[in-house]
């Protein structure tokens, strides 16, 4: 992960882009963990879909981090 563009997360204020890409992941995963719960599911069914919900949190975490993380080597 060293070469990172370090830039690319760094911004002053409001970007929409930023807002409206967390907040989509965060409406899939919502998407995912209600269609997790449905009762009509095997639990093969379950597990995949729990997991595809778990993966897009970690990458949700993770865009945040890189985005702390940018502040922090900011010039």
């Amino acid at each position: 992960m060293s070469d990172i563009n370090w830039s690319a997360f760094q911004w002053e204020g409001r970007n929409e882009l930023w807002e409206e890409v967390l907040g989509q992941l965060a409406n899939i995963q919502t998407s995912e963990c209600d269609v997790a719960l449905s009762p009509d599911l095997t639990n093969e069914q379950r597990h995949y879909l729990a997991g595809k919900a778990a993966a897009l949190l970690e990458f949700k975490y993770h865009l945040n981090h890189l985005r702390d993380m940018a502040q922090q080597h900011k010039k």
